[in-house]
């Protein structure tokens, strides 16, 4: 059978078996990202600079229903733990069609608003009109990423993380190849531009949703997708939304954050300042990787064994996924610094632009164990039924800490651009610390009988 009890044996072990594999997916993502990166800076420097800031923007409204997503992979782990299979299903079912309905309103927001959203989030100048290319097109078809990150949850929930990796395998090397075929030209294939970027992107996510229904379709599927689950339940979907709703808008402070430091690095120190800054937070990805990993694996873990009742297991697994995941993210950091110079040179060769990236990467990739640690955190107050406190530490994040203090230092003392960073380092230690005495207050008190399993 597909997927894992992991209620059962080493909980290390388990963490481990959930977490490399949801690493190894992350990587491809991120891989999937920085070929992106690559072959459209080939075109011009503004056009890495317009694909991220359109990318910050559709995050934002993705993130609005990632948290749908959330609250049902948290329910569904939940019913794995307690062994109702059938509720499960049901869930799952249920699950994709709110991505369909989330994902189709927030299309529409999104269209309907684009030029303010990209004006918003830093497109100006020579970057607004590539951007608002790469934006139509991709935003018309988010539908597809909703879409994608409902299956997510539904892998890692049972702990199948291996089968999404060789998912985000197969999408990847899908846009690796259509990448270059579709912006240069190649083959007799019209040269598209930036806009060939993104119909590769969408190509490549259309991959992935195929073959994973397919894959969560299967008779050997411990938890199966069907059809006739394609409904929807007045209970469930308000547990869904009490976890959902602030998970949500955990998930949207993120790019808003993102999209505001931008903002304000575009407005001190122009182009060469923007395009530093969206090339150093691509190599913060490293950050993400077991973040993602360990925050996910927790998640799977700490849901099936709430689930099951097992509280002091689900504790155990949260300590190791903090422990494990600070000290991968720190590793990773410590090599981003080491090569820093390489890094750098995959984007850009123009000297201003490398001097900043390096600054950046030398002084924001030693804190990527707090960065990671956040995560974890964030994750494990979501595991458990509470989705609120994971919102404060990413709003003291980003609201806090790092947008306001880099406003003050950049705009009114006028300070370089360093002081953007330490502002970035400051956002990620600062909440890890808060994060960790609130999630462990908070585990020490689960009543078990609170716990929203159907």
């Amino acid at each position: 059978m597909e997927g894992q009890d992991l209620t059962r044996g080493s909980v290390l072990k388990e963490l481990w078996s959930v977490a490399w594999p949801m690493m190894l997916s992350v990587f491809f993502y991120t891989l999937y990202n920085i070929v992106d990166a690559f072959w459209v800076s080939k075109l011009s420097p503004e056009s890495i600079a317009a694909v991220s800031i359109s990318q910050i923007t559709l995050f934002i409204m993705a993130s609005l229903s990632m948290g749908i997503t959330v609250g049902s992979g948290v329910i569904m782990a939940m019913n794995i733990g307690a062994k109702d299979t059938k509720e499960a299903e049901r869930v799952l079912g249920q699950s994709f069609v709110l991505a369909v309905i989330s994902g189709a309103f927030f299309t529409a927001i999104s269209l309907i608003f684009r030029n303010e959203l990209l004006t918003a989030s830093g497109a100006s100048g020579a970057i607004f009109a590539p951007a608002l290319t790469y934006f139509n097109i991709t935003a018309t078809g988010s539908i597809l990423f909703f879409i994608l990150i409902t299956i997510m949850f539904a892998f890692n929930s049972q702990g199948d993380t291996f089968t999404l990796t060789k998912l985000f395998a197969l999408s990847t090397a899908v846009n690796v190849v259509l990448d270059p075929i579709m912006i240069f030209g190649l083959f007799g294939f019209p040269a598209l531009g930036i806009a060939g970027a993104a119909y590769a992107t969408l190509i490549s996510q259309t991959v992935f949703i195929i073959v994973a229904i397919r894959s969560l379709s299967n008779t050997h599927r411990k938890i199966r997708f069907h059809f006739y689950n394609l409904t929807f339940k007045l209970h469930s979907v308000k547990e869904v939304l009490k976890i959902g709703f602030p998970a949500s808008l955990t998930q949207v402070i993120n790019p808003i954050g993102i999209a505001g430091l931008l903002y304000l690095t575009s407005l001190g120190f122009q182009e060469p300042g923007t395009i530093a800054y969206t090339i150093g937070s691509r190599v913060e990805f490293l950050g993400f990787l077991p973040a993602v990993g360990f925050g996910f694996g927790a998640m799977a873990l700490i849901g099936q064994n709430i689930g099951a009742g097992n509280i002091k297991r689900a504790k155990e697994a949260f300590a190791d996924a903090l422990k494990y995941g600070f000290l991968a993210a720190m590793g990773l950091g410590i090599l981003a610094v080491i090569f820093a110079s390489q890094i750098t040179r995959i984007f850009t060769t123009d000297p201003e632009v490398t001097r900043l990236v390096i600054s950046y990467i030398w002084t924001v990739s030693l804190s990527y164990g707090f960065l990671a640690a956040t995560m974890v955190e964030a994750n494990a107050f979501q595991a458990i039924g509470r989705s609120w406190p994971g919102f404060w530490i990413f709003f003291l994040k980003f609201l806090v800490i790092s947008v306001p203090i880099a406003y003050i230092t950049t705009q009114l003392y006028h300070l370089p651009i360093m002081a953007i960073w330490i502002a970035i380092i400051l956002g990620n230690i600062i909440p890890s610390v808060v994060g960790y005495f609130w999630i462990n207050r908070a585990m020490s008190k689960i009543d078990i009988k609170s716990v929203p399993v159907h």
